[in-house]
């Protein structure tokens, strides 16, 4: 089955939003806030409601960065999450500064949030290198590329066209 979910690029003061999650078979890792669509529910509302569930944010949508396809089987992480066939929404979003981030329902091994520096990730991605020892599944790895890089989003897939 095909499941919809959303993300979201959050920056602030050169700063990008990730949730931190942790893997007895990973690690600590990294990923952008978000989750899957509930019955009944818009795209848009997803990624609200994920960013209030995960960081207790009143997210607002500033646009929607690309729409990308996403099956478990074809990533590193396979032997974890099998047959996860999704279809991702990635939107830029900002919040209310003055809201409080913290998280009120953890996602699946969620530890927690982070804000990491956009130069540092670019810089480190510039030269493929971890970012201090920060772990990204590389699916998130490509994207951050492609988003702050390349300028230039390419779909998830084994093919490149």
């Amino acid at each position: 089955m095909v499941r919809n979910t959303a993300k979201a690029i959050i920056e602030y003061d050169n700063k990008l939003l990730f949730i931190k999650k942790k893997l007895d078979k990973v690690g600590i890792y990294y990923t952008l806030p978000g989750g899957g669509q509930e019955s009944g529910e818009t795209i848009e509302d997803t990624i609200l409601r994920e960013c209030n569930e995960e960081l207790n944010i009143k997210a607002k949508i500033k646009e929607l960065v690309c729409v990308r396809e996403y099956i478990s089987n074809n990533h590193e992480y396979s032997f974890l999450v099998k047959q996860v066939h999704a279809i991702e929404f990635i939107f830029h979003c900002s919040f209310e500064v003055e809201d409080k981030i913290t998280h009120l329902q953890n996602d699946v091994a969620q530890i927690g949030f982070e804000w990491l520096d956009i130069s540092t990730i670019i810089e480190s991605l510039k030269q493929d290198s971890e970012i201090n020892d920060l772990k990204f599944p590389q699916t998130l790895k490509d994207f951050l590329k492609e988003y702050y890089i390349s300028r230039r989003i390419e779909p998830y897939s084994k093919f490149r066209f």
